[in-house]
């Protein structure tokens, strides 16, 4: 599927989205927060709503800060364990050895093999970059095909704020309608792009209508069933 919103500008530097642009998302996410859960259940024994009451609670407070989402994670656990009685020492001692445990399961991804092959040769032709609003760090899962890798709250406020699209065009010196990025979200991805003045590809695996989202307010410069669809702008 290909679907083109807008006439396509000369593309300097394509940026990627992760989670569900790349690869499948939704087991890993959950058995990375099942495994954190149970840890701290079993370090701790906390009650799971409890847990999900002081997550928001801190959304709430601060939604910038906690753009950062293991901050926000970290910050969230260190609370409840507070609120439990627990010493500092032991406090930090189980949010280590539950964070290790979480970051290992985030890291259990499967990327296609052909979603690896294309970037890898995609990457001979453009500077690609990573722009994620999650925790997975590519390298780990065995994508080193990113030039830089920028993360929403850790490197700068997270997508749709246009901080890391800025950064990309500050870092390779051209311009932000010289950026194409690509993503599966609608507002996040989509809205973000567009509205700095990038470029935008609508990862729509589902082959959903655009008029079935609500929040979707902006075209994208083009719509795609999956990235491999993207093989034209490889310049032969």
């Amino acid at each position: 599927m290909l679907h083109f919103y807008r006439q396509l500008q000369p593309i300097k530097v394509i940026t990627f989205d992760l989670d569900d642009t790349l690869y499948d998302n939704y087991f890993v996410i959950r058995a990375a927060e099942q495994a954190f859960l149970d840890c701290l259940q079993q370090l701790a024994a906390i009650d799971i709503t409890d847990w999900q009451h002081y997550k928001q609670q801190l959304l709430q407070q601060d939604p910038i800060r906690y753009e950062d989402v293991i901050v926000w994670r970290q910050t969230a656990a260190a609370q409840l364990l507070k609120a439990q009685g627990l010493k500092d020492a032991d406090i930090q001692n189980i949010i280590q050895q539950s964070m290790q445990l979480f970051v290992e399961w985030r890291h259990k991804i499967d990327v296609p093999p052909k979603n690896r092959q294309f970037l890898t040769e995609l990457a001979k032709h453009y500077p690609l970059v990573a722009i994620s609003n999650g925790n997975v760090y590519p390298p780990k899962i065995g994508l080193d095909q990113f030039q830089l890798i920028l993360r929403g709250g850790e490197h700068g406020r997270a997508k749709p704020h246009p901080d890391l699209f800025q950064q990309t065009a500050r870092h390779f010196q051209c311009t932000m309608q010289q950026i194409l990025h690509v993503g599966d979200n609608l507002v996040t991805d989509v809205q973000g792009a567009i509205e700095i003045g990038c470029q935008a590809v609508w990862i729509n695996n589902q082959q959903q209508s655009l008029f079935a989202f609500a929040e979707a307010t902006t075209l994208p410069t083009l719509a795609v069933a999956e990235v491999t669809d993207l093989a034209f702008l490889i310049k032969n």
